[in-house]
C-alpha cells in the first residue's frame, strides 16, 4: 500500500466521497485518485456507491477499516520510534 492509497482510506474513513472531492481535500491529481481507487477497490478496500454526473462516489469497506488499522499501527509505532531519534539528536 502506498501513501495515496493511505490517504484515500483515512478521509474514506471519515465518510463517503467523491473523486472530485478527495482530490480538494488532499490536494492529490485526480489521476492519481482514480489509479489509486481501481487498486484500493479490486483488494475490496472501497466500493462505489452512486455516479453523480461523471463523478462517483466511494465509501470505505470493513476490510479497507481493517487494513487502515493495521497501517495505523505501523506508523503510529514509526512515528514514536523517529521522535525519539530526531529528539535525541536535536533536544526537542
Amino acid at each position: 500500500m502506498n501513501i495515496t492509497q493511505l490517504v484515500i482510506l483515512t478521509n474514506l474513513a471519515e465518510g463517503e466521497l467523491s473523486i472530485k472531492e478527495l482530490a480538494e481535500y488532499t490536494g492529490i491529481p485526480k489521476k492519481s485518485i482514480i489509479k489509486a481507487m481501481k487498486s484500493l477497490e479490486n483488494k475490496g478496500y472501497v466500493e462505489k456507491r452512486a455516479i453523480i454526473g461523471r463523478d462517483i462516489i466511494f465509501s470505505i469497506t470493513e476490510e479497507g477499516l481493517e487494513e487502515l488499522y493495521k497501517y495505523y499501527l505501523f506508523i503510529k509505532k514509526l512515528i514514536e520510534d523517529m521522535e525519539f531519534t530526531l529528539c535525541s539528536r536535536f533536544d526537542c
